[in-house]
């Protein structure tokens, strides 16, 4: 799928900000207007399964198992009322496929190439030729006024941990003897009574907490950790990436430590691209024999790692102080987020909007070293990526 332009972009965004809505997202081909079949991707079949809208997994093959669904089409024209058919074929081993019984009589306007995105909230479906808007410049308009656009006040569990952050930094500066990246979130965490460990779990009752020294919009943001999937992946493992892509440094040992994202090839070769058909992240790397698959991720566990570690997360910015008892961290302020866009986390791979941090390291006594392989993104993409609760002050 080829990436979005500005305006196609602002307008599948403003799509995932509507309430509770999960967004699939396709790109026109001329075989699909000419045989009234559509694909149905990755992105598509993740949308649809998140909200309980429609399970291909679930839907049994051939005409007896169609299913037709209410489904309103916008396009600069206006607003269509029509219907959407999900299937599988008897053939073909009944790969997931769709179709938008307007969008054959609208194709002089829809042409190949052109983005449509399928916004759902588990009842209510449409479908938006994104690329047509763009065209026109025209506004989602009335789209807007189908899904509910509902606030939800903080939780509980959210107000006594923000309490709490403030009376942390209301004492002054948390004095920690740590150093390196961690030292913030250990420090707080410390100050919260939350004991260290290596839990994939949220950190205070269900809430993320991480902790960074800003919250400016350059720096980077861990999401998660994911290795990738060994039996797949031609490497086998994080040590043979290592060997086959790392570089030498003057130690004479091999380095691995780079990010990784969709938009090119960085210095080591390596580029990342999703392939929407398959439902895969893969990571491709340019070597002396040309370019070769490496490693592969399955999109679905990316995005329920997404899910799990993120469902709600307070961002904490602390300025580093130095104080007569050592170095500390006074904590400024917090970005409250929650509900993840899993069904965009594809096309912020392939956009570069998310990538990977590659952390590993040869030692000098044998063996190699890691921080895991972490899947980030920068400050300021924060409010795409997930829903902003609210901003909060702690100075």
């Amino acid at each position: 799928m080829r990436p979005l332009t500005r305006d196609e972009r602002g307008h599948f965004e403003a799509l995932t900000d509507m309430g509770a809505v999960e967004v699939g997202l396709f790109e026109v081909t001329s075989t699909q207007l000419e045989k009234s079949i559509i694909d149905a991707n990755f992105s598509v079949r993740h949308a649809f399964a998140s909200t309980g809208f429609h399970d291909y997994a679930a839907q049994p093959q051939g005409k007896d198992g169609k299913v037709l669904a209410d489904l309103m089409l916008l396009t600069a024209g206006g607003l269509a009322d029509t219907k959407i058919s999900l299937y599988r074929p008897n053939t073909k081993a009944g790969d997931p496929r769709l179709w938008i019984y307007e969008l054959e009589g609208l194709s002089p306007e829809t042409i190949p190439g052109d983005l449509v995105a399928i916004a759902q909230d588990g009842d209510t479906c449409a479908a938006v030729n994104l690329s047509e808007l763009s065209r026109a410049g025209t506004g989602l308009g009335s789209v807007e006024a189908l899904f509910v656009h509902g606030s939800s006040a903080p939780s509980g569990i959210a107000i006594e941990l923000l309490a709490e952050l403030r009376r942390i930094a209301a004492i002054g500066p948390v004095i920690t003897n740590k150093g390196g990246d961690t030292a913030v979130g250990y420090a707080i965490e410390t100050a919260l009574g939350i004991p260290a460990n290596s839990s994939r779990a949220p950190d205070y009752q269900g809430i993320e907490i991480k902790s960074g020294r800003s919250l400016d919009g350059g720096k980077n943001k861990t999401l998660f950790a994911k290795m990738f999937d060994k039996k797949r992946s031609p490497v086998g493992s994080y040590a043979g990436l290592l060997y086959q892509c790392g570089y030498l440094k003057d130690d004479g040992l091999k380095y691995l430590q780079c990010s990784v994202d969709g938009k090119a090839p960085n210095p080591q070769g390596l580029a990342l691209s999703v392939d929407y058909e398959s439902g895969f992240l893969n990571e491709h790397w340019k070597g002396p024999h040309g370019t070769e698959l490496v490693a592969q991720w399955e999109l679905s566990e990316l995005t329920r790692a997404l899910a799990t570690k993120h469902s709600e997360t307070f961002w904490v910015e602390a300025g580093e102080v130095q104080t007569a008892e050592g170095m500390g961290f006074a904590l400024t302020k917090v970005l409250h987020t929650s509900s993840p866009r899993l069904s965009a986390l594809s096309l912020f791979l392939s956009d570069g909007t998310v990538f990977v941090d590659h952390t590993i390291r040869e030692k000098s006594v044998g063996g190699t070293r890691d921080h895991g392989m972490l899947f980030r993104t920068k400050a300021a993409n924060l409010p795409r990526l997930f829903r902003v609760e609210g901003e909060y002050s702690l100075s």
